[in-house]
Parts: structure tokens; C-alpha cells; sequence
């Protein structure tokens, strides 16, 4: 198989990226054809419906950093990095990175073979003279992420109001209280607000961090350096650069 299509995203590398969709749903994203297939017809009729199936590429390997890291990757041509080996077994975030189960009971990337599954909400659909441009609202790809295919989402046939979820149901996520000083929101576009503090409310950190209060972390956002700390159940802004 060959990407029919490239997301693109406001987040460059893995830190930070949510762990399933929707759980940042006003992370923006947009998906621009490849010249074989950006054709307005192949689309037509898409913007009928308020979601879709993305099926993508997971590419594993991306170097973590701050945003002058990735363009620093960017200019040396590291763009993808190496495709991780996969395991029979795996630490979902869920179980706070500590307990395994089997990898087909989980989303993990670290798999046989590289496919990732994600539902969108279909913002607009743009046609253009170079081809339509789809944009999106709650993925949870990296930027540049290959798109393999793109399916309508159907309510009658992809609703399951009885489904259960595992030990997913078990152990519900919990979220962090964003302390984000208003001096620092002023260096973020307004429109890429609401997504930065809702990639920031799922705790970006690796499950099971260790508890360093006084740790800078750092996550490329829209352009922008943001370091932050966490501090128990607080995470708090300290830079945007």
C-alpha cells in the first residue's frame, strides 16, 4: 500500500500526541492529497458526513525534543526516524505503563504490521485547483503522518451503544488542572488555544513518570516551545517560546 494523502498537525513528534482520538477535540489537522489522488471528485459527497475513518502509518523512531529539535531533524532529513520492533505484549498508559496485556488488546503502535485507526470530526471539506484539502477536529497524529485511507463513519453501522471496553472501562483516565498563566496564553494563536490545553490535560509525560515537580518539560506545539512542570495532579505552564 501507498498514502493516498499527509496530515498535518500541530504536534511534530510523539510527546504529547493524545492517546486516542477525541480526547483533544479541538486539536486541528488537515489532509492534503498526494498528486495521484488530490482530485475534487474523489471527495465529493464526504462533506455529507460529520465524521470519518482515518487509516494511517504508524512511524515510530521520532526523535522527542523541543520544537527546535524537530526542525533541526527536519534539516538533517530525519524526518521519520526507524520503525520500532513489535511485542506480544505491551504496557497500555491506562494501566499506568506498569501491567501488560496482550498488543491486540490495546491501540499500542508497537505492532505486527504499522496501521493505525483514527475517527475525526470533518471540520470542512476545501476544494481547491491543486485538489481538496479535508480538515479535521480531535486526531491523534503526528504531523506528516500518512493517511492510507479515508472512509466515511456510518452511525447505524459503527455506533455500538452496548459496547463494552475492557480494562479500559476499569480504570478511568484521569486528566490534569491546567494552570496556564494568562501573560503566556497571549503567545498562542487564539485558534490553537483550546487544542494546546487539551493535549496538556492528558498529561503528555510517559505513563508511570516518576514524580519530579521540578522537571521541565517540553512539547512542540503549532511552531511553539512549551515547557511546563507537573507538580501532583497540577500541571503548570512555565514557558511558550
Amino acid at each position: 500500500m501507498k498514502p493516498i494523502a499527509h496530515i498535518h498537525t500541530d504536534l511534530p513528534q510523539k510527546f504529547g500526541i493524545p492517546r486516542n482520538s477525541f480526547l483533544a477535540p479541538h486539536l486541528q489537522g488537515y489532509i492534503v492529497f498526494e498528486p495521484e489522488f488530490a482530485l475534487n471528485s474523489a471527495v465529493a459527497g464526504l462533506d455529507g458526513f460529520s465524521h470519518a475513518w482515518l487509516l494511517w502509518r504508524f512511524e515510530n523512531g521520532t526523535p522527542g525534543g523541543t520544537a527546535a529539535d524537530i526542525a533541526a531533524d527536519a534539516a538533517t532529513g530525519d524526518k521519520h526516524g526507524t520503525t520500532a520492533k513489535w511485542s506480544p505484549t505491551v504496557r497500555p498508559p491506562r494501566l499506568g505503563g506498569s501491567e501488560r496485556v496482550g498488543v491486540f488488546a490495546t491501540r499500542s503502535p508497537f505492532r505486527p504490521n504499522p496501521i493505525g485507526l483514527t475517527c475525526v470530526k470533518i471540520d470542512r471539506v476545501e476544494t481547491t485547483d491543486k485538489g481538496p484539502i479535508v480538515h479535521v477536529l480531535g486526531a491523534d497524529l503526528r504531523d506528516g503522518t500518512p493517511i492510507l485511507d479515508i472512509k466515511p463513519y456510518i452511525p447505524f453501522a459503527d455506533c455500538h451503544p452496548d459496547a463494552t471496553g475492557g480494562f479500559v472501562d476499569e480504570v478511568p483516565w484521569h486528566e490534569l488542572e491546567v494552570d496556564f498563566p494568562e501573560k503566556l496564553q497571549q503567545y498562542v494563536p487564539s485558534e490553537k488555544l483550546p487544542g494546546l490545553i487539551e493535549v496538556l490535560r492528558q498529561d503528555p509525560r510517559r505513563a508511570g513518570s516518576k514524580h519530579e515537580p521540578k522537571r521541565v518539560y517540553h512539547l512542540a506545539y503549532a511552531g511553539l516551545d512549551v515547557g511546563f512542570t507537573v507538580d501532583g495532579n497540577v500541571l503548570h505552564v512555565v514557558s511558550v517560546g
